[in-house]
């Protein structure tokens, strides 16, 4: 999968905020400083289908991760304002290194990320 233009894109992106709400519920944020972009997952409504997994999702999530970290780019996920996983310049694998196999890819709270995937492929 070439990744070069979703790095592109966030590349631009300098500086704000943009909230989605649904139901006037927020659902999602994403805020933008400098080079570091959070996307927080504060309430979101929908699945993903039962067979795929956050974490069968890293093998693509590795090159991804490396072109932001070449583009000294961080994209941050949270849930509920809790960063969960750090992707590009700033993470710093430790132990997770053995379930990213990256060193552009950090884990930095496994019981939460469990608990989103969990979340997210309830039927």
């Amino acid at each position: 999968m070439d990744t070069r233009l979703s790095v592109d894109l966030l590349r631009g992106i300098k500086s704000g905020t943009l909230e989605i709400k649904e139901n006037n519920k927020d659902s999602m944020q994403f805020i933008a400083d400098k080079n570091t972009i959070t996307i927080n997952l504060v309430d979101l409504s929908f699945n993903i289908p039962a067979y795929t997994s956050i974490f069968s999702k890293l093998s693509d999530a590795r090159e991804f991760a490396k072109n932001l970290k070449e583009n000294h780019l961080t994209l941050n996920i949270a849930h509920n304002g809790k960063v969960i996983m750090k992707l590009g310049n700033k993470a710093k694998p430790k132990l997770s290194r053995l379930i990213t196999k990256s060193n552009a890819v950090e884990i930095t709270d496994l019981r939460e990320l469990r608990k989103l995937d969990k979340r997210l492929r309830q039927k």
